[in-house]
């Protein structure tokens, strides 16, 4: 399967030319995921032509205003589109009070709004089917949920006749082609790579951290992942020390943490406005990681699992 990832903001603090708060949408053809809703989320939408009525899911990290308050806005529009599906919104405690506050001031009909508070330092928060939304508490200035988003896919191509010669009831054999190894009623355990030729591990991550210095709850939660998208506010000039105590990293603690987690890929965002050129981040980060990139608004990647 492809997932689709498209930087809808990529700055910190606060907006700068060409550069947005902080959003992401991932698009796996039914869902369309967006992951922070800072100032400039909806205007982003609308430039790739996607309505707001189509997001399925809104994943709060935590709740400063550069990562939320471009939430108000999408709820509006929402309403006065007149939405009637159910939208799923997560994020820690405090964002079902925030979005009941904003109730009064938001006009048009009200939609079913599915609201799942975080409390626990790890967990899953949401299942559907093969899809599932895992978190795990970042290391930040306020409490900050790090989210990994998982699809489990098929892990190779499966041989039917292969499966009827073995007298596999049809019933299994998805579960067999997802990498799953089955119990049949005969009492025979039946393997994936007995009717599938394996190709992968059958597991798509994505991983997504907010505001973050480096911990190691977060290199747990990426282990493996096909793609790690992680806060990189500042340069490898800068102290450390500082920088940590602020709740954020550089370039070069974001790339030991996708090499410690054995990413695929890293994304480096929550770009300082200091830096005109966030090419230089992922250049520094890049003696550590070679895999990296720095996000610029309206960036997409294809991730394949």
């Amino acid at each position: 399967m492809n997932v689709k990832v498209t930087f809808l903001g990529t700055g910190a603090g606060t907006p700068g030319k060409g550069r947005f708060l902080p959003s992401i949408l991932v698009d796996d053809g039914p869902r369309k995921i967006l992951m922070d809703a800072g100032e400039g989320a909806q205007y982003r939408l609308n430039e790739l032509g996607i309505s707001p009525l189509r997001i399925t899911h809104i994943l709060i990290t935590h709740l400063h205003g550069d990562h939320v308050f471009g939430l108000p806005g999408l709820l509006a529009t929402m309403a006065l589109l007149d939405r009637r599906t159910e939208l799923t919104l997560i994020g820690p405690v405090g964002i079902a009070s925030m979005v009941k506050g904003l109730a009064e001031f938001i006009d048009g009909s009200q939609f079913p709004l599915r609201i799942i508070e975080l409390s626990d330092e790890e967990g899953e928060a949401y299942v559907d089917g093969d899809f599932s939304i895992r978190y795990a508490l970042a290391r930040h200035s306020i409490t900050d949920y790090a989210y990994t988003l998982v699809w489990r896919t098929a892990v190779g191509k499966f041989n039917p006749e292969r499966a009827m010669k073995m007298e596999i009831p049809v019933n299994y054999w998805k579960r067999l082609q997802m990498g799953e190894p089955v119990l049949l009623p005969d009492g025979r355990v039946i393997n994936p790579q007995d009717v599938v030729d394996v190709r992968s591990s059958g597991i798509l991550k994505i991983v997504y951290t907010g505001d973050t210095a480096p911990t190691e709850r977060v290199i747990n939660l990426a282990k493996d992942a096909q793609l790690l998208i992680h806060d990189s506010t500042f340069s490898a000039s800068e102290d450390a020390e500082v920088v940590w105590r602020q709740g954020h990293s550089r370039s070069v603690d974001a790339a030991r943490v996708a090499r410690d987690a054995n990413v695929g890929e890293l994304v480096l965002t929550h770009i300082s406005n200091r830096y005109a050129d966030p090419n230089t981040l992922a250049w520094e980060a890049a003696e550590v990681f070679p895999q990296v990139i720095a996000a610029r608004d309206l960036l997409t990647i294809e991730v394949q699992g």
